[in-house]
């Protein structure tokens, strides 16, 4: 079984297309939930993913809040700037989800404050001088190859 990026509420296509991409490269599963800030036919998503899309196995899943509940939590490492466990620290196992929020709210508190034993976060030199987070796309790559290296070890 290989890992699920989780991508919840996306707002901005050409991330969703990257990831998508990268998905299609490390042969990862792609779930995109909830709410989103584009159509999944848009043009911008599209040219992100380049043709890579036809090598992605993706599902979008409308209901953000029955999607939780039906995830298996002990698999689960919800990413977010909220929290001091850093996700190079945890061990991650290949039928894990990764779970994204979105880029202008990141994961809902309510959602956090439930499963906060599994949290993680990237740390960032200046988060204490404004820089909020990085780039969705690029924190996925981080996450993911992170896991990734794990089994290779």
């Amino acid at each position: 079984m290989a890992f699920t990026i989780v991508l919840l509420e996306p707002q901005i296509p050409p991330n969703t297309g990257n990831i998508a991409r990268l998905c299609a490269a490390t042969g990862t599963t792609l779930h995109i939930v909830g709410k989103l800030g584009f159509e999944l036919s848009d043009k911008t998503l599209k040219r992100a993913g380049l043709d890579y899309w036809k090598h992605v196995n993706w599902t979008y899943f409308e209901n953000l809040e029955q999607y939780i509940a039906n995830l298996p939590i002990e698999n689960c490492h919800f990413l977010t700037t909220k929290t001091d466990t850093v996700y190079f620290k945890v061990d991650y196992k290949p039928e894990d989800y990764l779970i994204f929020g979105s880029e202008t709210t990141g994961i809902n508190e309510a959602i956090l404050k439930a499963h906060w034993h599994r949290t993680r976060t990237i740390p960032m030199k200046n988060k204490s001088e404004g820089v909020r987070s990085i780039n969705l796309s690029t924190a996925v790559g981080i996450v993911l190859f992170e896991a990734i290296r794990q089994q290779a070890v």
